[in-house]
């Protein structure tokens, strides 16, 4: 074969080579791409899934319904029993609003002389929809602490069970005994697991 000839060959079979893989890159992105795709878009759909199901338990829905009792301006008569049985009484204000387009009531209580000062408390009261389970936060005047409980629903109860801000459990059982007055009866947990009661607060809309 002549120098030429093999030289031609050369470049033809270069080419051929080449050329061969070019449509076997083609084919090879052509089969990824397809997959890559579906896995996207599968994705994409799991993502949206997952966004929606957050917004869904981002929205208030039947259990705040029942929040609705708190909201409004209220008198409140205020009594706790001492370890030696007296009585430490007094007389403030509620104000309950919804905050957050419905997800939660803020309450702000005043009372102008309790113990010899003025106390005033925040809370905020809602539904987890996540935990499927009535929460609260309250903050108050008298302590540092932010204390924060889970309530529920028995009967004509509303019950209220958390920390008391001084290393103890505390109670709050509450019932409406109609739409315009309420009462919230407070129990201390002992050492033996039982309940006393250490006070209440009376609730009257203004």
């Amino acid at each position: 074969m002549s120098c030429c000839a093999q030289s031609k060959m050369s470049i033809v079979l270069a080419a051929g080579l080449a050329g061969g893989m070019l449509i076997q890159a083609s084919l090879s992105r052509s089969d990824a791409i397809q997959p890559e795709s579906d896995a996207m878009q599968d994705s994409m759909s799991e993502y949206q899934n997952e966004m929606m199901e957050i917004m869904k338990l981002g929205q208030p829905g039947e259990h705040h319904k029942y929040l609705d009792n708190l909201v409004g301006d209220w008198n409140a008569h205020v009594e706790f029993y001492g370890p030696d049985g007296s009585v430490m009484a007094g007389d403030g204000t509620m104000t309950a609003e919804w905050v957050l387009d419905g997800r939660f009531v803020r309450s702000n209580f005043d009372m102008p002389d309790f113990m010899g000062a003025p106390f005033h408390g925040i809370s905020y009261n809602g539904y987890d929809n996540y935990k499927q389970q009535y929460v609260s936060v309250w903050m108050d005047s008298m302590s540092t602490a932010i204390i924060s409980n889970s309530s529920e629903i028995d009967g004509d109860q509303f019950i209220t069970v958390g920390p008391n801000g001084h290393g103890g459990t505390m109670k709050i059982v509450s019932v409406f005994e109609n739409d315009n007055m309420s009462q919230d009866t407070f129990y201390e947990q002992l050492d033996d697991g039982s309940w006393k009661k250490s006070g209440t607060i009376t609730y009257t809309r203004k």
